[in-house]
């Protein structure tokens, strides 16, 4: 179904076609009946889909529906959306994305797809030591491609290229091959140009209220905008760098934070979230929130950082991010 149009049972007697395809219409397919020498429907291209959720507060509405969508638990369909990138399905049609981003844009999820057959690829070094970044290289370097100085070592490559570095490297965990399409980046304001209409501009490209416009250009450096597609930054920088300013684009991809508390009301409720989110024993999530403000040490990645933030505060609970 998820590579839709695509024949799903052939040689049905007329009155069972019209009851099945009744059963499915109401569980939202959209199906025709057609005679059994019907031309088959051409395939078309498949792409893989990945999700990026803005709105931490609604990450449990989306993962209920996620895994709906999937016919799987709650739990692996969070842990779907809180990979980086939030790969979600593979090799479906476009059919497939058009109904994924009808059903869950509401939700304020962007729905990005891909075609692995024209989709260019980045590979980010992700070792520790120069031995393995030597390794890395030799690989790299056999495939003739340019290689540049860590984390993104290679970009632009095919998807058989790709396919050959992770075949090489996969097992060694010293890197992440990543299509650019579903990269994702904050964009910073680092230097502001003293000109008088400047703060018009801001408030034009981030919608930012005028009133504040003063007290972010004390605060430089300052994210403008987040969770920006590689599709979507060129059009964000040009307008800021035309008139001057300077910025920065800071991939978030393999980003990751610490959650600390500062305040809380609820204990046990906050002891079992933190518990489960965190993979941390109750016992020391206990005594850690007896002793105010506390940093957890277990890293988030930027999707359960931001989940996590908004639900903590939605209980009540004062919470932040701090870089990992």
């Amino acid at each position: 179904m998820f590579r839709a149009p695509a024949v799903l049972a052939t040689g049905l007697p007329a009155e069972v076609a019209e009851a099945l395809a009744g059963a499915l219409r109401e569980s939202g397919l959209e199906l025709d009946i057609e005679p059994e020498d019907a031309p088959l429907p051409e395939p078309g291209p498949s792409y893989d889909v990945a999700f990026y959720l803005r709105d931490g507060g609604r990450f449990r509405e989306v993962a209920r529906e996620l895994a709906l969508v999937l016919g799987c638990s709650l739990a692996d369909a969070a842990s779907a959306l809180c990979a980086t990138p939030a790969t979600v399905l593979g090799a479906v049609s476009q059919a497939t994305v058009d109904a994924l981003r009808a059903r869950f844009s509401p939700l304020g999820v962007e729905v990005d797809a891909s075609n692995p057959a024209t989709a260019r690829y980045d590979v980010f070094y992700r070792g520790e030591d120069a031995g393995g970044l030597a390794t890395v290289r030799a690989v790299l370097g056999a495939l003739g491609l340019e290689v540049g100085a860590p984390p993104l070592v290679a970009s632009g490559l095919s998807q058989a290229q790709a396919a050959q570095v992770w075949r090489e490297l996969a097992a060694r965990s010293l890197v992440r091959v990543v299509d650019q399409a579903f990269l994702r980046f904050d964009l910073s304001l680092t230097e502001a140009p003293a000109t008088p209409g400047f703060a018009e501009l801001l408030v034009r490209e981030t919608g930012m209220p005028e009133k504040l416009v003063p007290r972010v250009l004390s605060r430089l450096p300052v994210v403008l905008h987040a969770g920006l597609s590689a599709r979507e930054l060129p059009a964000r920088v040009a307008p800021l760098e035309a008139a001057g300013a300077r910025v920065s684009a800071q991939l978030i991809v393999f980003r990751s934070f610490r959650l600390k508390v500062e305040e809380l009301r609820d204990a046990p409720a906050v002891t079992e979230l933190l518990g489960s989110a965190l993979g941390l024993p109750a016992a020391e999530v206990r005594t850690s929130l007896a002793r105010l403000p506390h940093t957890f040490v277990p890293p988030l990645g930027d999707t359960r950082a931001r989940w996590l933030v908004a639900e903590l505060r939605a209980r009540g609970v004062r919470a932040s991010l701090e870089p990992a």
